[in-house]
């Protein structure tokens, strides 16, 4: 059988010498425990380690990502120059002006046409906005005619970025959603702040936008972000929409050269940015372990990272495979009926059959709060089912044996009946040295 079958009571007898045992001389073992014990003299026969070999070991939960996707509310725009670099703005002065270097740097980077869209490079709170160079203002308008200096860029926007989760029934649908955040004294393509600079709080530099100055309140979002000498620039594409009963020259298309209005991003001292997003990881678990020729750690593998929003605590899981055939639930739903096949049906988890069935995405809400892997991961109810009933939840602990672990996502699970010390040959030397990435072989 795949996995060991466990009684659904075990009472060990304890008698002394040959004398008859008496009822005070039962002892019953507590199931879980029990399970707990078997597993761990499981999982040193089939690698041949001991407790010593793995004290502490993190089992790839230090890689596992909490994402705090609150919304920010106390955003501020400071224009007052005279308070950057001291008190409660001593991490912020002033930025040094833009050299003619710089300027011709950065310019021949965004005079040739680009991209219709571009991703942002990093996502800074706290920055200056910077002005660097405005354009001539000469258009081509829908009339044909070459429209100059009648209209620019206004307004200029930083966001505010929250992200949405929809999960119905069980599609999955992640939208990253922006409030402007508007950067003061930024009008007719300049920003007069102090010294052309702007200190945005608590903002975000992952998308940008602008309004025309006759264009009515529509908002563009043409915009080009580089790193160039190591700082970061966000070029515009100039356009605009006619308003109804206005000029032909109102309607200017735009020509994806983002050079029309170009500004720097300038942080504070010491500031290092955050990823602009941050990739799941992959959990591959062994249901019930207890079988020393069978811990292939695919009885469920799954993709997830842990969202903070607020005070909501949410688990972002892909099931990618269900090796085991014994009933298994993760927040309540049960992974063979994610991919709509028996329990006694493996998924995924034959040789050349990892992707047969699609991987099924759905969110578990948790009790928070909690601020790290461990606790995460152990707030999401794991249970399985053994044959005579008994419910186990799966957990994982440092330093104790590894009923799951973490992993890149690029990592592939071991083959049905095949130990993960035979798929992967490092896999018993990371259990005694963690720093080894048994996976990239």
């Amino acid at each position: 059988m795949k996995k060991l079958i466990f009684n659904l009571f075990v009472m060990l007898v304890l008698c002394v010498g040959f004398t008859a045992c008496h009822s005070n001389d039962v002892e019953t073992v507590n199931y879980n425990e029990y399970k707990q014990q078997t597993f761990v003299a499981d999982f040193n026969s089939a690698f041949g380690v001991s407790a010593s070999d793995y004290a502490n070991h993190q089992w790839g939960m230090n890689i596992v990502p909490l994402i705090d996707v609150t919304q920010k509310t106390t955003r501020t725009a400071n224009v007052n120059g005279n308070q950057w670099g001291s008190g409660e703005y001593a991490d912020f002065p002033q930025p040094a002006p833009i050299t003619s270097d710089e300027l011709t740097a950065v310019l021949n980077v965004f005079k040739d046409k680009g991209n219709e869209s571009y991703e942002p490079l990093v996502d800074y709170e706290d920055f200056f906005v910077q002005q660097v160079y405005t354009g001539t203002a000469k258009y081509k308008a829908a009339n044909g005619e070459t429209v100059t200096g009648s209209q620019k860029m206004n307004r200029l926007f930083c966001t505010t970025k929250y992200k949405q989760v929809k999960w119905w029934p069980v599609e999955f649908e992640e939208m990253d959603h922006y409030e402007p955040d508007y950067v003061n004294n930024s009008n007719n393509g300049n920003i007069t702040a102090w010294d052309g600079c702007t200190l945005m709080l608590k903002s975000s530099t992952t998308n940008w936008s602008y309004e025309s100055s006759q264009g009515g309140s529509h908002t563009f979002y043409y915009w080009r972000m580089e790193k160039i000498n190591g700082n970061y620039y966000v070029g515009f594409d100039f356009a605009s929409v006619r308003q109804a009963g206005a000029n032909l020259n109102e309607q200017v298309d735009r020509d994806f050269i983002y050079n029309d209005w170009i500004i720097k991003i300038v942080p504070g001292k010491g500031t290092t940015p955050p990823p602009v997003d941050v990739e799941r990881v992959r959990i591959m678990a062994e249901d019930l372990g207890a079988n020393v020729s069978d811990f292939d750690y695919n009885d469920v593998v799954f993709d997830i990272k842990f969202i903070k929003n607020g005070n909501q605590y949410t688990a972002d899981i892909i099931l990618q495979a269900a090796g085991g055939t014994l009933p298994l639930t993760i927040g309540g739903r049960e992974v063979h009926d994610l991919f709509e096949v028996p329990v006694n049906e493996m998924v995924n988890t034959y040789a050349g059959r990892h992707y047969e069935k699609a991987p099924v995405p759905f969110t578990v809400t948790l009790n928070g709060p909690f601020d790290n892997a461990w606790d995460a991961i152990n707030a999401l109810p794991i249970y399985v089912q053994n044959p005579n009933g008994q419910v186990i939840q799966l957990t994982i602990n440092p330093g104790s044996p590894a009923e799951m672990f973490a992993v890149p996502v690029t990592t592939d699970w071991s083959d049905e009946r095949v130990s993960i010390r035979y798929q992967y040959p490092t896999f018993v030397d990371w259990i005694r040295d963690s720093t080894i990435q048994w996976w990239e072989e």
